[in-house]
């Protein structure tokens, strides 16, 4: 009686880790859908004083006065990590716990941030 109930738990988990990886696979999909449709980087030199006012604006109640991270992330050696264009396309789109800002930004502003964080090695 007893190995017919373990038996029946391990299918239980079993059936659920296979649910909880076929999610997994599906966000992770409909996020590199969403990566692929966005647009390319606007083309506009750096203007890192209009950049920072951004930055004060929409992203230093989590990242930080000095970009050392609050409840997001430090990005204070961003650009070491990440591109211009992945950059941005995560403040485009979001990641984790960080919300999209391409209806709230101008992609112009948008990627006038981006090159900005790039710079910061």
């Amino acid at each position: 009686m007893h190995r017919w109930i373990m038996v029946s738990l391990c299918g239980i988990a079993c059936v659920l880790g296979m649910g909880f990886l076929f999610a997994e696979v599906q966000r992770h999909s409909s996020e590199t859908k969403q990566e692929a449709a966005a647009p390319a980087l606007p083309d506009a030199p750096l203007n890192a004083q209009a950049a920072e006012a951004v930055y004060k604006q929409s992203c230093i109640a989590c990242h930080g006065n000095d970009l050392e991270g609050k409840m997001g992330p430090n990005l204070q050696k961003v650009g070491g990590k990440l591109s211009t264009e992945q950059l941005y396309k995560v403040i485009q789109n979001g990641r984790g716990g960080m919300p999209a800002f391409k209806s709230s930004l101008k992609d112009e502003d948008i990627a006038n941030v981006a090159r900005w964080l790039a710079e910061k090695k």
